[in-house]
């Protein structure tokens, strides 16, 4: 690479950025072989180096052991027993903290500044990052699974791990599910996920917003790393976009779809009916072969809102229709918004440019963490823990906020272009671990 940002001396800087040391260890004193920062450096090093195991991690410290001596205390082999006992009693809320300090270091660093949007954005979205099955669920709780019924499941996991959601299917075993909210930086070119909060088991992603939201506030409010919150139509709805407004004092770019009832409405009256010749702007570009165009439109609403929706400014009518030049068929879909942004604050051209951004939250954290990291094979899982499992998903996003930075940092020489998540990874694991070691294991995909 002309500039390659994937070194020792950039991920131990950021491993100091972290300050492991700050999170609560849980373990006895006298039981402690490993110092806790290492055993965490060790786990956001197998992140970045594409560990798709626990086991993997195991090897990736002796590696790393045998190539620097000392790495933050990595000196030899850490066996995954050790990894797999400390995730599941680790806090969450302790390593989201030190997600939290990262970001922050790097928003002061100028690395997060905006350069997609004109602005500074953020994306909410929903994820599920575990399934964890009957046999896992009994296991934890030490039940027996052929005498346990549905209803005690579901009573001692409200009691003992409220933060999963039990599921009973109408055919196969009952199961539960570990849903977070995710919020990613999108107007950044890195793209990072600057925070994740698990959804209660007894509630829906609309019903866990509020208490997201003031999460946001309290660790985010006193910088300005965003001042537009985007979300799906499945996260929008007026409680939440009011408090986006009044207590976060922040601006809105919100889906909505015909749950949204008399705005909705009024988005499809207004909107619905202009022809393309009518479009307030329009876009062309080709997208893996399909010739795509874009329309926008909006709607002001003034000074008065739309009904309960005081705050709502304008709608918008984005149409995506996309060609196919093969069998020339093509394809129309629209999608209508609201925003609290002036129709002077936030342009045709800018509101196209932010609902195609909304969908980074998609493209970089989440399909990374599932195509690259495998994260969705349950086989690979690197806990099947109902606690343990939120804590590998922090993790995880620790590590992936690394490799979006160092990525966006690095250039290719011989184009100059940024490189995909996997160089960048593979130069994390050539920096970092024993590069006398054969890599076709790492190179290969999983069997």
């Amino acid at each position: 690479m002309q500039r390659q940002a994937a070194t020792p001396i950039g991920f131990l800087r950021r491993i100091r950025d972290l300050q492991f040391e700050r999170v609560r260890d849980p373990r006895r004193a006298d039981k402690v072989k490993h110092k806790l920062k290492s055993l965490m450096t060790a786990l956001v090093a197998g992140v970045v180096t594409r560990a798709r195991s626990l086991r993997a991690v195991e090897q990736r410290t002796d590696q790393i052991g045998r190539k620097h001596g000392d790495c933050e205390g990595i000196n030899g082999r850490i066996a995954d027993n050790t990894f797999g006992k400390l995730l599941q009693r680790l806090h969450v809320a302790d390593v989201l903290k030190r997600l939290h300090a990262l970001i922050k270091v790097e928003y002061r660093r100028g690395n997060l500044a905006p350069a997609v949007l004109p602005f500074s954005a953020a994306a909410i979205d929903g994820k599920n990052v575990a399934t964890l099955r009957w046999h896992d669920l009994c296991r934890v709780l030490d039940l027996d699974p052929k005498k346990t019924s549905s209803a005690r499941m579901k009573k001692r996991l409200a009691k003992e791990y409220p933060h999963v959601q039990f599921c009973v299917p109408e055919k196969g075993r009952p199961y539960a599910l570990a849903r977070v909210h995710t919020v990613t930086l999108i107007s950044s070119n890195a793209a990072p996920c600057i925070h994740q909060r698990p959804i209660p088991g007894h509630t829906n992603e609309i019903g866990a917003m509020p208490d997201l939201l003031k999460q946001l506030h309290s660790v985010y409010g006193r910088t300005q790393l965003f001042e537009v919150l985007t979300t799906d139509a499945g996260n929008t709805a007026l409680k939440v976009n009011g408090q986006i407004v009044n207590d976060l004092h922040l601006d809105y770019f919100s889906q909505i779809k015909c749950e949204h009832g008399e705005l909705y409405k009024e988005a499809e009256r207004a909107l619905g009916r202009r022809s393309t010749n009518d479009a307030d702007f329009s876009y062309s570009d080709n997208q893996n072969g399909d010739v795509v165009t874009y329309h926008v439109w909006h709607h002001d609403l003034s000074d008065q809102g739309w009904l309960d929706w005081t705050h709502a400014r304008q709608l918008v009518r984005v149409q995506r229709r996309a060609l196919n030049t093969a069998t020339d068929k093509e394809s129309v879909g629209n999608r209508y918004y609201v925003s609290s942004r002036t129709p002077q604050e936030l342009t045709p051209t800018t509101a196209l440019a932010i609902s195609r951004a909304h969908w980074r939250c998609e493209e970089e954290p989440h399909w990374t963490s599932d195509a690259m990291l495998q994260e969705d094979l349950c086989r690979l899982a690197w806990s099947r823990h109902p606690n343990g499992v939120f804590v590998a998903a922090a993790v995880r996003t620790i590590g992936l906020a690394i490799l979006a930075v160092a990525r966006k940092l690095s250039r290719l020489a011989y184009s100059k272009e940024t490189p995909t998540w996997r160089q960048v990874a593979e130069h994390f694991f050539l920096a970092l671990c024993a590069s006398t070691l054969l890599t076709e294991s790492f190179d290969a995909p999983p069997a």
